[in-house]
């Protein structure tokens, strides 16, 4: 078992780089596979985001972005969030970028996820709004 806190895995260099985290995902998986392990189960919590660390705003594209990789191994990966602690636009977005959710303890597919080419758009447009509505 292998614990790392936000700082060693989301928050390298005191900000989150989604690129970094993305290899670092991605090493983990492969090392565990290395080190002879059949499974690998990651979980990840990312409370962090409800603070005001720099590239904290790039998280959703990260998770988004996860749907590239995930899907080429056979590991348990879990993203972990305390509801009292984002909110509600934020979760639901975070929701939309998982194809599978726990709601209630159970398991199931999402009905409400977007795939990742679209979602990605999705967050392209809504920026491109913002800088028209700040402009």
């Amino acid at each position: 078992m292998e614990l790392r806190n936000w700082h060693e895995a989301y928050l390298r260099d005191g900000r989150f780089d989604q690129d970094k985290m993305l290899a670092f995902i991605q090493e983990a998986l492969e090392q565990g596979r290395q080190q002879g392990f059949p499974l690998t189960r990651l979980a990840a919590h990312a409370e962090w985001t409800a603070e005001d660390w720099p590239g904290a705003n790039d998280f959703v594209e990260y998770e988004t972005r996860l749907n590239y990789i995930l899907p080429r191994y056979q590991d348990i990966v879990v993203c972990l969030y305390d509801l009292t602690k984002v909110g509600a636009e934020y979760v639901i977005d975070i929701m939309r970028t998982h194809p599978m959710v726990i709601i209630g303890g159970i398991l199931q597919e999402n009905p409400f996820f977007i795939p990742p080419d679209e979602f990605l758009q999705e967050l392209q447009d809504r920026e491109a709004r913002r800088k028209v509505a700040r402009a």
